[in-house]
């Protein structure tokens, strides 16, 4: 193989791969090969997706590459601002006062920040508990928390290879969801699932018949919403149910905190939205290819709440509430905390911390595309930030 199946950007204009980057996307490329053979011809996109970001030692998640901030290839909240972890550690404080344990449970804990500024706000909390399946990840977070943190408050962390028993606490998952795998569908004369096969060259597009449980998806939204189109793209995420179910299992009380890009089902299927909310990040670049540089560039798609919710519910928990992420950090003390830490600081760092907010908040940045679902298991709990504003986007 002279040239690296997947490498070529295919017209996109995408930074290029050092030589480095591209002999990790070809390792994991023949390691897709191999299953698209092994499988006769084609894999499902969600079987493709697993393996672009979670294949052992080569998927994107896996790999050694610097994914979050300035220098990586997309910026979450906690890169953003401390203020995030800050009005997150004000709600735990909430909800600690109301008979939750003290303890946090954080799924992908990303560059640890969120962690580090949580910590620092809430000192008083007894244990920060990390479940990531990236052991590369692990590494960077446990290097930067033992350089940001005192010796006491590092303590207090624990990385975790599995689900706790019996967790009593508040469980916080940001932008976690959005990483599952999905099963991609078309509507034509009849539904068809897209998959991916190998022409020699590069990756492609391929149709097929989908399976029972996603054709009964699928048909279960359009029974509720009205018939899709022809040639109308979507996505359907089957992965919601087991993952709380799983976390259900774990959990003996706990109030469990979603953060993440995503839509109610009434709009992430609109008419309008044809070709589905399927979206990749390299070097902040976003483009809608997932099929060029595989294991170098995030693949995510929105989330359907409605579908999340109604997972979670089946699953033992109840709704707390859904709200856009403006409304859960205004109602958390945002400007507040804004407004403490800009006093001391000179007039760049006042700036600094005013575009923070309006980053975090303003419907046009992430307020309104980033909500917050609030669920509850064996507890009762008031979360007034989940009393819906109307400003739910």
């Amino acid at each position: 193989m002279n040239r690296p199946l997947g490498f070529d950007a295919q017209g996109l204009e995408l930074p290029r791969p050092d030589a480095d980057a591209i002999e990790h996307s070809a390792r994991l490329v023949t390691a897709i090969v191999a299953r698209i053979e092994e499988s006769g011809g084609m894999i499902g996109f969600d079987e493709y997706m697993h393996m672009a970001l979670y294949e052992p030692g080569l998927g994107y998640y896996s790999g050694s590459s610097i994914k979050f901030g300035a220098h990586g290839d997309f910026v979450t909240a906690p890169e953003i601002s401390p203020l995030f972890g800050a009005s997150l550690a004000r709600q735990a404080t909430a909800l600690i006062a109301q008979g939750c344990g003290s303890r946090i449970l954080e799924f992908g804990a990303g560059s640890g920040r969120l962690c580090g500024h949580i910590l620092t706000a809430l000192p008083e909390l007894e244990r920060y508990l990390i479940l990531d399946l990236s052991g590369e990840l692990k590494q960077r977070q446990q290097h930067y928390l033992r350089n940001c943190l005192s010796p006491e408050q590092f303590a207090r962390i624990e990385w975790l290879s599995g689900l706790p028993a019996g967790f009593d606490g508040i469980v916080v998952a940001n932008e976690v969801l959005d990483a599952m795998p999905v099963h991609l569908l078309s509507k034509q004369d009849s539904w068809l699932e897209l998959g991916v096969g190998y022409d020699g060259q590069r990756f492609g597009w391929q149709t097929f018949a989908p399976g029972a449980r996603v054709l009964d998806a699928i048909r279960g939204i359009e029974s509720r919403l009205g018939q899709f189109p022809r040639d109308y793209r979507c996505e359907v995420n089957l992965n919601y149910a087991p993952w709380f179910q799983a976390l259900a299992q774990s959990c003996e009380r706990a109030a469990v905190i979603v953060i993440d890009y995503g839509y109610e089902q009434e709009e992430y299927y609109h008419p309008e939205r044809r070709l589905g909310t399927l979206d990749c990040y390299y070097q902040h670049r976003s483009h809608g290819d997932p099929l060029v540089y595989p294991g170098l560039q995030d693949i995510t798609a929105s989330i359907d709440f409605d579908a999340c919710a109604d997972a979670a519910v089946a699953s033992g928990f109840d709704i707390l509430g859904l709200v856009s992420q403006r409304q859960f950090l205004l109602a958390n003390g945002l400007l507040e905390l804004a407004q403490q830490q800009s006093r001391d600081g000179n007039i760049h760092e006042q700036l600094a911390l005013s575009q923070q907010v309006k980053t975090l908040t303003m419907p046009d940045e992430m307020g309104s595309r980033f909500k917050v679902l609030a669920l509850k298991k064996n507890l009762e709990l008031e979360m007034p930030a989940m009393r819906r504003g109307g400003d739910i986007g």
